[in-house]
């Protein structure tokens, strides 16, 4: 996989998964820096992990989880919790209504 692959897979994951970190990098004009660095380092894992005699898609997989495809940051989900407190009222409701 090629550097540029790298890095487009890099920002599109970055830019969905992980936007407070690309919001940082952004605001500090270090984005596209931080991009392409992943993607160099994952490009070298890949070259290493081939040397010593690894599929090469094995490696790709070992160097996208290790520098391209971050763990996701926690998402702050007010919609879903409201959702769920509004369930719950309705919930209770319902049962004192059936009660009655």
């Amino acid at each position: 996989m090629n550097r540029t692959t790298l890095a487009i897979k890099a920002r599109k994951h970055w830019e969905r998964h992980l936007p407070q970190k690309t919001l940082e990098l952004m605001a500090d004009g270090e984005f596209e820096q931080a991009i392409q660095a992943a993607a160099r380092q994952a490009q070298a894992e890949i070259v290493n992990l081939t040397a010593q005699g690894g599929l090469e898609h094995e490696a790709e997989e070992v160097a996208l989880a290790q520098f391209i495809l971050l763990k996701p940051e926690p998402v702050d989900d007010w919609e879903s919790r409201e959702l769920a407190a509004k369930e719950r009222k309705y919930q209770k409701t319902m049962r004192a209504f059936l009660d009655e």
